[in-house]
């Protein structure tokens, strides 16, 4: 609040200030006229006789009045240059929210007095907050008759996060530019909580001290383009805006942070033309689709972060599709009681840590965390296609562990993991998973990312050791915010993994499992196999309209011997547990496939997708849902290890179903799938 001491002489009552001096001027011609004889004695007139009525001089009260006039005149000039400049000023702001650009607020200008001040006389202007008081130096002539200009912007603090966790966003939205903000910012592949770091963002919009009045030329001053933000130099990777890539949500602002809780809210709803139409509208090889003919909620995740005092913690809850599909592509719960599928289902992320400041940061967290092997984000608004590649699609979405997050400078990251195993919510064997990913951003273009993966035994009912290799470089080729077509980017991917050992029983089996072998198949007569995994992926993307709309085009291939990293398809509701003798795969059999996909978005705004994509995948082997799909007559029969009867009933060799069964069920598989997804997608 300001405390104003300028005389009364020298103060405006409001922003009609000439028109309150007017009325005032007025009030002193009526007295002027009604004391006559003062104004003739001021004017040195000889005084009256005594016994005689005082006489004015009409020529003394003719010059009072001509004086009046030509200060009533002087009036009438200034508030016409008053409006001049304010309508000067409007105009001027408009042009600069036309460019997005916010003007800084500026003190009221003050007027003259009527009459001038002697020179011996100063006023002194104090500007009071709940923190300090501030006197001003004396205001002179000049800079009370100063024309409004822009106050001086505050400087940031040093080392400020481009925290895209800003409560400056709704502060924007009332002033009708919601889509200014500073660049998010990222410390790992998915963004951290706010105050990560324990270091909040300086908000360029929060509102701003008065001013000080200083001297000022009595011309209205250019205002001075704003000084770029400072370069964050100690968070990691705060350097650079990364919204352009790949699995990276392109957010500038949360509409929920918090001092304590920053809240997120996501919702992924998808329709699918599949061009077989199969009758029971089932979808399979994926887990980023599930039904096709419907419109379906394939995802609905609420929660957020919470920061305090170097406390990090994270929970992201699920329910629709994802749900049941994620979960189901894990065995882990068959090994040991407690139905651990059913307890974590509805949790996509939930872990807790904690923050110590060394070097550039270190994160000590345990729980349910994102892999980000196989580059694409398990939330489809993040990503630039809806559909990802096999080497995606058919490698972990989370793991359930610990992780430490390590920072020795603001461009690098290592991150070592200590998990149950491979996307399994619990530990098959007596060994654990252990790997790690190593982050690099050498500057705004370019980022590198390796993940490894190792030692785990995760083959149901035996013990092999599982290794995968997980590398990803993306790339930003070209930007030029003036061009329609204003920025391109590529990815690509390459993974190669495998699996060695077996040949023994663990708790739960009745027979040991196959003995597998990394690199190659064993002419002996042991009969050994190899069982390994190769693929690649590869995506161009263009913006174009200031990311109003984007086009990406990539696909990808894969190769898998013994298929123990294909997606099982859920032909009469089989899961990773039950197994299919449709589908039994295993040491020996072989699967490749290659995708493609044509993905078309258009974001209104950074809180909203809606897009159009098509897609086509292939295989060696029938693996995709044909016209008569996956489920049984009737329905499923519980009995998802065995095969099916026409009438339903169950049998444990295909030869079984006789002639009072109706013979054999077959599931309706095909090699190749083409299909259109359109989606809406939401991120706040």
């Amino acid at each position: 609040m300001r405390k104003n001491t300028v005389p009364p002489v020298l103060r405006g009552t409001s922003k009609h200030s000439l028109l309150g001096r007017f009325g005032i001027a007025s009030c002193a011609l009526v007295l002027t006229l009604g004391q006559a004889p003062a104004f003739a004695q001021s004017a040195g007139a000889s005084p009256p006789s005594q016994g005689a009525a005082a006489q004015p001089d009409p020529s003394d009260v003719t010059k009072e009045l001509e004086a009046m006039k030509k200060r009533i005149e002087q009036l009438e000039a200034e508030l016409a240059r008053e409006k001049q400049d304010k309508a000067k000023q409007e105009k001027d702001q408009k042009k600069d929210q036309s460019a997005q650009t916010e003007p800084q607020q500026a003190p009221a200008p003050a007027i003259a007095a009527p009459a001038t001040p002697a020179p011996s006389a100063t006023a002194s202007v104090t500007t009071e907050s709940p923190a300090t008081t501030v006197t001003a130096p004396p205001a002179t002539e000049a800079a009370v008759n100063a024309p409004p200009g822009p106050a001086p912007a505050q400087a940031p603090a040093p080392n400020a996060v481009g925290n895209p966790l800003s409560g400056s966003f709704w502060k924007r939205w009332s002033r009708g530019s919601p889509n200014q903000g500073p660049p998010v910012t990222t410390a790992s592949i998915s963004p951290p909580p706010a105050s990560a770091f324990d270091v909040k963002a300086t908000d360029p919009n929060a509102p701003q001290g008065p001013a000080t009045p200083a001297a000022a030329p009595a011309a209205q001053a250019a205002p001075e383009p704003a000084a770029p933000a400072p370069v964050d130099n100690q968070t990691p990777f705060a350097f650079a805006d990364f919204t352009w890539m790949n699995a990276v949500p392109r957010n500038h602002d949360s509409v929920f942070d918090g001092k304590y809780f920053s809240g997120e809210f996501r919702w992924d709803t998808n329709y699918i033309y599949d061009f077989s139409h199969p009758i029971d509208h089932t979808l399979g090889g994926t887990t980023e689709g599930t039904r096709t003919g419907e419109v379906v909620l394939q995802a609905l995740n609420v929660g957020g972060d919470f920061h305090w005092d170097h406390m990090q913690g994270r929970i992201l809850l699920q329910i629709g599709a994802d749900a049941t599909a994620v979960p189901r592509n894990d065995a882990s719960p068959a090994i040991g009681q407690w139905d651990i599928a059913d307890a974590y289902r509805y949790i996509s992320e939930g872990y807790a840590g904690y923050h110590m400041d060394v070097q550039h940061g270190l994160n000590i967290q345990a729980g349910i965390f994102m892999s980000y092997i196989g580059l694409f984000s398990y939330y489809s608004f993040d990503n630039w296609a809806y559909q990802p590649s096999y080497v995606s699609s058919n490698t972990p979405w989370f793991f359930n562990g610990m992780r430490v997050q390590w920072f020795p400078t603001n461009k690098l990251k290592f991150e070592p993991w200590l998990i149950n195993g491979w996307q399994s919510y619990g530990k098959f064997n007596g060994k654990p998973g252990v790997g790690g990913q190593i982050l690099w951003r050498p500057n705004g273009s370019w980022d590198f990312v390796w993940n490894t993966y190792a030692l785990g035994q995760d083959t149901l009912y035996t013990h092999r050791t599982r290794f995968h290799e997980d590398d990803s470089l993306e790339w930003k080729e070209w930007e030029n915010p003036n061009k329609f077509m204003h920025r391109m980017a590529m990815s690509f991917t390459f993974d190669l993994g495998c699996e060695e050992g077996g040949g023994t029983t663990v708790i739960g089996g009745t027979t040991p499992g196959a003995k597998v072998d990394c690199l190659r198949n064993h002419t002996n007569t042991t009969g050994v196999q190899a069982q390994n995994f190769i693929g690649a992926m590869a995506y161009q993307r263009w913006w174009f309209a200031k990311d109003k709309f984007g086009l990406t085009l990539g696909g990808g291939w894969m190769s898998n011997e013994g298929q123990y990293l294909v997606l099982l398809p859920p032909i009469d509701g089989a899961t990773a547990i039950t197994g299919s003798p449709y589908f039994p795969g295993g040491p020996g059999s072989k699967f490749a496939g290659y995708d493609y996909q044509i993905s078309l978005q258009y974001m209104p705004t950074q809180f909203v997708t809606f897009l159009w994509e098509f897609t086509q995948r292939g295989t060696n082997v029938p693996y995709f849902a044909g016209p008569n799909g996956m489920t049984p007559p009737g329905g499923n029969n519980g009995n998802p290890g065995e095969f099916v009867c026409m009438n339903g009933s169950s049998s444990l060799t295909s030869t079984g179903c006789g002639a009072g069964t109706g013979g054999l069920w077959q599931p309706d598989l095909q090699k190749q799938e083409r299909r259109w997804t359109i989606a809406l997608m939401v991120h706040l």
